[in-house]
């Protein structure tokens, strides 16, 4: 395992590196995290789903689960406000805290560790999940950035919601459940699978560079963020842990849940933040050391998933 996460975190370092080096600039580090959204991670979600064979019974188990994400972050998420709250934010920060603080990053980072460490199952779960992460952001997320004077209409959120991660989740269910995917040209899914592999490195470049862009003596000086981050990252997975260890479901499931939910902030959060709401640097200081807490907690969490589950 130490070996595996080495890699990982070197990852990280490559592109905290390449950001101070001034290889990765700020505009080529934005680049990056679109290609990882809009391109590899869809393709690796393709690939997760239609290579698994889903029975039609499994749906509900499947969707359960992202409706599963979408209430642990919406609870999670209230429970930082309340928080946040007595600590004399105001309305609109309290907005970008919910949300940010609620979101977690299992697209670039969840997806890549599940496949990583427990295979094509858990991948699968973790995809759900992340179709989870989708439906809380641009639903009840927006409304928590602008609240209700400027929320986004319900068919403006369903333009949203219809992004190629999303459609990549339905079409791979479809490919599964129909059999498709058998049918595929072996080079079609060699190309699939070589683009969806790029999403690991990729990932983990983009969010070093982030810290790399921000300056990392600068972040590790923000000490409000730091203790919003550190209690994310206790909070969530300790809730979860205790919840799915009396919780009847199959383990891969539960591991799949539990390392979801130990995930850092989402790492779109910054830039949702400056488009939708207010606080962007604060978004971006939380997503960042959450991240870099991510580095102990997420080995912790592994370690943990085999002796509960």
């Amino acid at each position: 395992m130490f070996g595996q996460f080495f890699v990982l975190f070197a990852m990280v370092g490559v592109g905290c590196l390449c950001s101070r080096r001034g290889w990765i600039t700020q505009e080529v580090n934005t680049g990056l995290g679109s290609l990882v959204m809009q391109v590899t991670c869809p393709a690796l979600l393709f690939v997760t789903i239609s290579g698994n064979d889903i029975a039609p019974g499994r749906l509900p188990v499947y969707f359960g689960v992202a409706a599963a994400q979408y209430g642990a972050m919406l609870l999670g998420g209230r429970l930082m406000r309340l928080f946040c709250r007595d600590r004399g934010y105001s309305a609109g920060e309290l907005g970008m805290l919910e949300c940010s603080l609620a979101t977690v990053n299992n697209g670039f980072i969840g997806l890549p560790v599940a496949m990583l460490f427990f295979g094509q199952v858990a991948a699968l779960y973790m995809s759900a999940a992340f179709f989870g992460v989708h439906l809380y952001l641009w639903t009840y997320g927006i409304y928590a950035l602008q609240g209700k004077g400027g929320a986004l209409s319900w068919k403006a959120m369903a333009r949203k919601i219809v992004n190629p991660n999303c459609m990549m989740v339905f079409l791979g269910l479809l490919f599964s459940l129909t059999g498709w995917a058998g049918y595929l040209p072996v080079f079609l899914k060699d190309f699939l699978s070589t683009l969806g592999n790029l999403s690991t490195p990729l990932s983990l470049i983009y969010i070093g560079a982030m810290a790399g862009n921000t300056g990392l003596k600068r972040l590790l000086g923000q000490g409000e963020a730091m203790r919003l981050a550190l209690l994310k990252m206790l909070l969530f997975p300790g809730l979860t842990a205790a919840v799915l260890y009396v919780l009847p479901a199959e383990p891969m499931l539960k591991t799949a849940f539990l390392v979801s939910m130990t995930c850092p902030c989402a790492a779109i959060m910054p830039m949702v933040t400056e488009q939708y709401g207010t606080g962007r640097e604060m978004a971006l200081d939380v997503t960042l050391l959450t991240t870099f807490f991510s580095m102990l907690t997420l080995p912790a969490c592994i370690w943990l998933c085999g002796v509960l589950f």
